[in-house]
């Protein structure tokens, strides 16, 4: 059995924004959208709870509106929040039949931060294997950085097993931990074990929050097998807690989509320039121009050109249509039209097949 807990309660206060954290969009999608989409896609995964706390209205009402497949989705309600590791006892408590007594070895669960909307199905998948693999009570994704300020740090003993893992936040002055592998806030533990070591965290630190990174140390010091898996790439576990990170996680995002759309065959003749939503859709042989913005349920039909300068958002262009300059919010193209340059389509517009709109045109 798999399950998984993913933290969403947290304000975000450096983040400047007026909604909570998880529901600050990257490229057009929620970061929780992110997260929960890459896990939906898990193989038996048979529940995700999301813990929340800060505005939960708005956070469930996101998830309302999340398209998530097949896989069950709910919530537990972290009233007050008292570190990670009291928020995965809160998401466990919606898991009643894997406490201690009733669960077994076998079953495991993913804890995943909220903040990390590059993480992948594939990624969650590995360290799921590795975990199983080598019979661990708890695994650990971590990566390697030239410089690990801001992040916890992975501290082994003399065998090489992992020990603990120290927040930068309880670092003392004079204290540096020899490593560059840190931690990434993703774990995966066994059900049998996890709540026992919830139940010793105590409030001991900086913060006086109950750590959930304490329970690796609690597990590995009572002879449990604690291990790793180092991410070969480094940004896929970047966090966002403030506007410069965002930036620099919806540049990543935005490479990878526009990497994807080329790999099936959409030709972007706008490189970098081209700004392509995670929920838009395009057909091979489609052509997108230079400094063009499609957003939202936008699709782009096969051999249709959107030229430089156009703006498309929950727009539907038809096969061969060929657009320049063109802003067009909840419209309809139809096949081989031809539009622009500089027209306007206003919401609900619709244009036939072969039909033109004149340079300057307003439809709608």
């Amino acid at each position: 059995m798999r399950y998984a807990v993913v933290l969403a309660a947290g304000k975000g206060t450096r983040m400047r924004a007026d909604r909570p954290k998880p529901l600050v969009e990257v490229c057009g999608v929620s970061m929780l959208g992110h997260v929960l989409g890459a896990l939906a896609e898990v193989p038996e995964l048979a529940r995700i709870v999301v813990v929340v706390g800060h505005e939960a209205e708005l956070v469930e009402a996101e998830l309302a509106r999340l398209e998530l497949g097949g896989v069950e989705v709910i919530t537990a309600h972290q009233a007050t929040q008292r570190g990670t590791g009291d928020a995965v006892r809160v998401g466990l408590g919606e898991l009643p039949e894997l406490l201690p007594g009733v669960g077994g070895s076998g079953a495991e669960v993913l804890v995943v931060p909220a903040d990390t909307p590059l993480l992948t199905t594939a990624t969650f998948q590995a360290l799921l294997a590795a975990h199983a693999e080598g019979g661990n009570a708890a695994t650990v994704l971590t990566m390697e950085l030239d410089d690990p300020t801001g992040y916890g740090r992975i501290v082994r003993g003399r065998n090489g097993r992992v020990e603990r893992i120290v927040e930068q936040s309880d670092l003392d002055d004079h204290e540096v931990a020899p490593t560059r592998e840190v931690n990434t806030g993703v774990y995966v533990f066994d059900l049998a074990v996890l709540p026992i070591a919830l139940r010793m965290l105590a409030p001991t630190n900086r913060q006086r929050e109950y750590y959930l990174t304490d329970s690796v140390a609690l597990l590995a010091h009572a002879g449990y097998r604690v291990d790793t898996v180092v991410l070969a790439d480094p940004t896929e576990a970047l966090g966002v807690n403030d506007r410069l990170q965002l930036a620099e996680v919806e540049a990543l995002m935005c490479e990878r989509i526009r990497r994807r759309w080329l790999a099936r065959g959409v030709r972007l003749a706008g490189g970098a320039s081209v700004w392509i939503g995670a929920r838009v859709e395009i057909a091979p042989g489609a052509t997108v121009g230079p400094n063009v913005v499609l957003e939202g349920r936008t699709r782009i039909d096969a051999d249709a050109v959107v030229g430089p300068g156009s703006r498309l958002r929950d727009t539907v262009v038809g096969r061969g249509a060929e657009l320049e300059a063109v802003v067009a919010v909840e419209a309809r193209i139809g096949e081989y039209a031809v539009l622009g340059p500089f027209c306007v389509l206003r919401p609900g517009a619709s244009v036939e097949p072969k039909a033109s709109v004149e340079p300057f045109g307003v439809v709608g």
